[in-house]
């Protein structure tokens, strides 16, 4: 009696066990699987901002050729004027160009980032080139002195 009651605790403590080495089991299981989603979601995240990055950068280079277009464009332009007007125009002409070469020098330097600093830089970046394409047309306004 004695053996059968320690062979059926055996048996009980057996069960137990495998019931919850099954249960860890499935719990590691699950976890690898929620571990591999949200891998394949970072990597998702990761793929979406690199484009959203490489979009803003070709958009940026975009208006900072524009702008060289523009600053090309007034120098070739002649204008009637008197000599310190004309030299006025000439210099800010000149502040234009180192400006948007100084863009386009901060573009190039803002390499690998964290997207909070990407979306801190991206706000100031476009502030500047807000800026930058006044200072385009306010130089229109102040050439007709």
């Amino acid at each position: 009696m004695k053996r059968i009651i320690i062979r059926l605790g055996l048996s009980l403590l057996v069960v137990i066990l495998a019931s919850c080495t099954d249960t860890g089991a499935k719990r590691v299981d699950r976890a690898a699987d929620g571990v591999q989603d949200a891998k394949e979601d970072l990597d998702q995240a990761q793929r979406e901002y690199e484009e959203e990055v490489a979009e803003y950068r070709r958009s940026v280079q975009e208006d900072i050729d524009n702008n060289r277009l523009e600053i090309d464009r007034l120098r070739a332009e002649k204008i009637n004027a008197r000599s310190d007007v004309i030299q006025r125009r000439n210099e800010r002409i000149e502040a234009l160009r180192k400006r948007n070469d100084e863009m386009e020098a901060r573009m190039q330097e803002m390499k690998n980032t964290r997207r909070e600093n990407w979306q801190e830089f991206k706000r100031e970046f476009n502030n500047d080139m807000d800026e930058l394409g006044q200072a385009f047309r306010d130089l229109g306004k102040d050439n007709v002195k």
